[in-house]
């Protein structure tokens, strides 16, 4: 039937009857040219479902079209293992390598994602405006989850001509020669290390337009990922690991796909940034990318690293039922529990701290990110780092009356809660805020409530974003390191955010994505201009270039014409690269200039001043040998807080003086203005006599150490091989030496002696002390049996962790 049926549409009705054996002739002519002609339409199936043999199996892709002219297919391979799942013991352990699987597994669709709870109480600061906006529609992606979430997502691009294949060759083989091989950008996604899921950013765009693989992956995130004991009972960093891990499998395996292994560049934004920075500081994960993209964040930012994690982890325990008093049993009882009562438990961090994050265990993460930074641990990557101009929107969003401005009451409010929550000390904590104040007032237009609502965010930007990524890009460029810095000036035109706003943190996601090449998505509901899709082609081909080549100017030049008939302004623009003295960076948006010393003023407040501050009643006691005003009433003071709201009461009422007469404000002046200009001022001198004994005891330092090198026989020792035969024992020997000396030293040499200005500003007094290599604190004797626990310290014998740059194989200087 289905013979005579095809037969009929082949043939007009009336042909069938004439000339009957003619007739019959011509059909099974007809018939024999159609079945010539079926292998190709049989190939053409097979080219929709793209097949590929990995090292653990062969995996059944799909191939799809992306809605743009100017793009070409992409085969997508989703949902495929890099690890073995996490689940039973294997919870709060090291992820391992996936098993090998038979047949071919089928990677059309996703996997299920992390278990986590975006109803609970997020720090939603640290949060980008597109995820928090849209909640409900993130929901839709994290709805199916599971502790057997360790899952990657592939986009590759095809070949150039129609679905990627050359007519002349139908039966070409799925894979990609070597010689064809294409870069690769691998995506950490973010989401404050409690949300998120790699599944929600679709690569199809950039890996098309950019001719580069793009992967994303899911890692463990919250409790899963990163709750640590502070021992070894549970060390943490299970979320840094499994993303070692999958970059383990893509340079192995990535070839496969048309990626190039010794091309691979790892990027995210926010969070997702901070797990980059902290990437290039670990020794787990030399030799598995070569290149990093690092948007909106730092690992110097104040939540990229948890300094105390063992109060949320007893708090998580106590919650659930567990024994907080041994850190084995405390483990073994979270292990029964279940990940749903795990996430469900809203432990709530300080603010702008994270209750679940990355610590510093000696061994992913050795030491503070910024000691590692100075010990150039990261120099052997090429970095791309930037922010955008209103990353701190989030911060202010609480703020009352936002639409019309930041009243002085609300002002003043937000910035003593910021000094509160940030450096909690009891002493010298006035003059710190008063100098904020000071600094972030607009002195030309200090009465207007838009200009302090502006200054506002600019000073949550500075804090959180800007200050932590320039000191990255200088320590970074400081050896010649390539180094490209940007500032993202532009956004979408959507109802995510107020109109008055600038570009908030994650506004820069959709142009690195390609979302306006192909108009509003559901996470992504703009309304995309030309210029929108000119400036995503643009941010695209940058961030490609950099992955390619290690320079974001070549090889592909800037060219839009595709879009506009004219052409765009970044074509004459060539970005140069960052250094620590010029500091040259690309402002990026319709109007882009390369630029230089971006917001130095404050940085330098930051940077230098704060710190200084901090800690300035530790060093100058200038308050106890000063004559201290009397205070005021509270009730006469803006910048003391009410217990009842929780905010400084605005005082309406004049002061009475004999008789009940209005005091005006020239015949009693306020004191308390007078104390602060004094104390800021005794705080900016003696800040600037402490730099200046500082230069004094280092001059003093080179000379005496230049005249004992010149008696010492003895050279120093250096990483090289032949140091790898230094026994472990002695390494820590000489540790615990130094650890013991090092009292004694401080007393000789007052660089040694200064407090750590940049660490306490990003940790409070109570945090944890670090955990440093080859040293293991806080064991519970239920440990010392144990013998399959590892180690914190991987590093080889003699390890160092003094010299400027550390002299580790991988250091490029």
């Amino acid at each position: 039937m289905w013979l005579a049926t095809l037969r009929g549409h082949l043939l007009p009705a009336h042909l069938l009857h004439q000339q009957g054996t003619a007739t019959v002739a011509r059909c099974a002519l007809l018939w024999w040219m159609l079945c010539s002609y079926w292998p190709p339409t049989k190939a053409t199936s097979q080219k929709f479902y793209p097949t590929v043999t990995t090292q653990f199996g062969k995996l059944r892709g799909l191939r799809v079209p992306v809605p743009s002219e100017v793009l070409r297919p992409v085969d997508q391979y989703l949902g495929v293992p890099y690890a073995a799942p996490p689940v039973g013991e294997k919870r709060f352990m090291p992820p391992e390598q996936p098993s090998p699987w038979s047949g071919v597994k089928n990677a059309t669709h996703f996997m299920p994602v992390c278990p986590q709870n975006i109803h609970n109480t997020a720090p939603e600061i640290m949060m980008p405006i597109w995820f928090t906006y849209n909640l409900d529609t993130v929901a839709t992606y994290i709805q199916d989850q599971s502790e057997d979430c360790l899952y990657l997502n592939i986009y590759a691009p095809t070949e150039d001509g129609e679905w990627g294949e050359k007519q002349h060759d139908p039966f070409r083989s799925a894979h990609i020669r070597d010689s064809e091989a294409r870069p690769v950008m691998v995506y950490i996604h973010g989401g404050s290390y409690m949300e998120g899921t790699g599944n929600m950013m679709d690569g199809s765009i950039l890996a098309s337009y950019g001719n580069v693989v793009v992967v994303t992956l899911n890692y463990r995130i919250g409790i899963l990922g990163f709750l640590s004991t502070g021992d070894q009972a549970a060390k943490g960093n299970y979320g840094l690991l499994d993303q070692i891990q999958a970059l383990r499998w893509i340079s192995k395996n990535i070839g496969y796909f048309g990626g190039d292994p010794r091309r691979i560049t790892v990027f995210g934004s926010g969070i997702g940034a901070s797990c980059v920075s902290l990437l290039t500081l670990s020794h787990h994960s030399e030799g598995l990318f070569h290149r990093a993209i690092i948007q909106s964040g730092s690992a110097l930012s104040s939540w990229a690293v948890n300094y105390h994690p063992v109060k949320y982890t007893r708090m998580l325990a106590e919650r659930v039922g567990c024994n907080v008093l041994d850190t084995v049993d405390m483990v073994s009882c979270l292990q029964k529990k279940s990940a749903k009562e795990l996430v469900e438990q809203d432990i709530q961090a300080d603010r702008y701290r994270v209750a679940f994050g990355p610590v510093i265990d000696g061994d992913v993460i050795p030491d503070d990110p910024e000691i590692l930074m100075e010990q150039g641990e990261f120099l052997n990557y090429d970095i791309m780092l930037g922010v955008n101009q209103g990353e701190g929107l989030r911060f202010v969003e609480n703020v009352m009356d936002l639409e019309d401005g930041v009243s002085g009451s609300d002002f003043d409010f937000a910035v003593s809660d910021f000094v509160d929550s940030l450096y909690g000390y009891p002493e010298g904590k006035d003059t710190l805020r008063e100098t904020i104040k000071f600094m972030y007032t607009d002195w030309a237009d200090k009465d207007n409530p838009e200009t302090r609502r502006k200054t506002l965010v600019a000073l949550f930007t500075d804090h959180q974003w800007v200050e932590p990524s320039v000191v990255t890009a200088d320590l970074h460029a400081r050896y010649g390191s390539p180094t490209y810095f940007y500032a993202f000036y532009h956004h979408c035109q959507s109802l995510m955010k107020p109109v008055w706003s600038d570009s908030a943190h994650g506004d820069e996601v959709p142009y690195v994505f390609g979302i306006p090449m192909v108009g509003p998505t559901d996470l992504f509901p703009c309304n995309f201009s030309r210029n929108d899709i000119m400036l995503s082609a643009v941010v695209m081909t940058y961030w490609t270039n950099f992955a390619k080549s290690g320079d974001p100017n070549k090889p592909v030049p800037q060219d839009t014409k595709f879009i506009h008939t004219k052409a765009n302004r970044f074509e004459e623009v060539a970005w140069s690269k960052y250094d620590p003295y010029d500091q040259l960076y690309l402002h990026i948006g319709l109007k882009p200039r390369i630029r230089d010393h971006y917001r130095a003023t404050k940085v330098a407040f930051w940077k230098h001043l704060v710190p200084h501050l901090y800690n300035i009643h530790d060093i100058f006691h200038y308050s106890s040998t000063t004559t201290k005003v009397t205070p005021l009433d509270p009730t006469q003071s803006n910048g003391k807080r009410s217990g009842g709201t929780g905010r400084p009461p605005v005082s309406t009422a004049h002061g009475e003086g004999d008789g009940g007469r209005e005091m005006g404000p020239l015949i009693m002046p306020n004191p308390r203005d007078y104390s602060t200009e004094l104390s800021v001022t005794i705080a900016v001198g003696a800040s600037l006599l402490f730099l200046n004994v500082l230069a004094f005891a280092a001059l003093y330092y080179r000379k005496d150490k230049r005249s004992r090198q010149e008696t010492s026989q003895q050279p120093s020792p250096q990483r090289e091989s032949k140091g790898n035969n230094v026994s472990h024992t002695n390494t820590v020997d000489e540790t615990l030496s130094s650890q013991q000396r090092s009292p004694c030293d401080a007393l000789h040499n007052p660089l040694h002696a200064s407090p750590s200005y940049s660490l306490s500003q990003r940790r409070s007094p109570d945090d944890i002390p670090l955990m440093t290599p080859n040293n293991i604190s806080l064991i519970p004797n239920s440990l010392m049996g144990l013998s399959n626990m590892s180690p914190y310290s991987t590093f080889p014998a003699g390890y160092s962790s003094t010299g400027l740059p550390s002299t580790h194989s991988t250091t490029r200087v």
